[in-house]
């Protein structure tokens, strides 16, 4: 069970935070809300050498899943250029399936639930985005989300678009 599925399983009239002092820490840290939809899953990305992405970064591809699996990952406002501020991922295993694509296993979270909505939306679109660290250029494609919870009971969740 992910940080953030342990944060969110925490009963609502038992206790607000993690019966852990790391969990807790961490939560308090990444202002996880109270209250989160959370989704996860498999997705994939592509990375690439430059902007106009017309070459595959082996190594930054290579060093993104090394990094994952050695210390896995929490990313603060995930995508915010697509999302908006508020999304919390945990992404904690990568495998490289295809010469020019990443496989990440990832549980991300929010207090906004439309925001998980989209995030599960096949039709999502993201566009190029740098990342600095492995000086790479990444195009993410859709999130295959294949649990969803609500903070009512954690349970599988069927939210409605609008």
């Amino acid at each position: 069970m992910s940080l953030l599925a342990i944060q969110a399983s925490c009963s609502t009239n038992a206790r607000t935070m993690p019966n852990s002092l790391l969990l807790q820490s961490i939560a308090e840290t990444v202002a996880l809300p109270q209250w989160t939809w959370s989704a996860n899953g498999t997705h994939t990305a592509k990375g690439y050498t430059t902007q106009a992405a017309d070459e595959t970064s082996q190594e930054g591809m290579k060093a993104d899943c090394d990094n994952i699996n050695l210390n896995k990952k929490i990313s603060v406002d995930f995508r915010s250029d697509v999302f908006g501020p508020g999304l919390i991922g945990y992404f904690y295993k990568c495998e490289k399936i295809r010469e020019d694509t990443n496989l990440y296993w990832f549980t991300i979270s929010s207090g906004d639930a439309p925001q998980i909505d989209r995030l599960c939306d096949p039709a999502t679109e993201f566009p190029l985005v740098f990342d600095s660290q492995h000086s790479t250029w990444w195009i993410d494609e859709p999130f295959n989300c294949a649990q969803r919870t609500s903070p009512d009971d954690q349970s599988v969740w069927e939210h409605a678009t609008s």
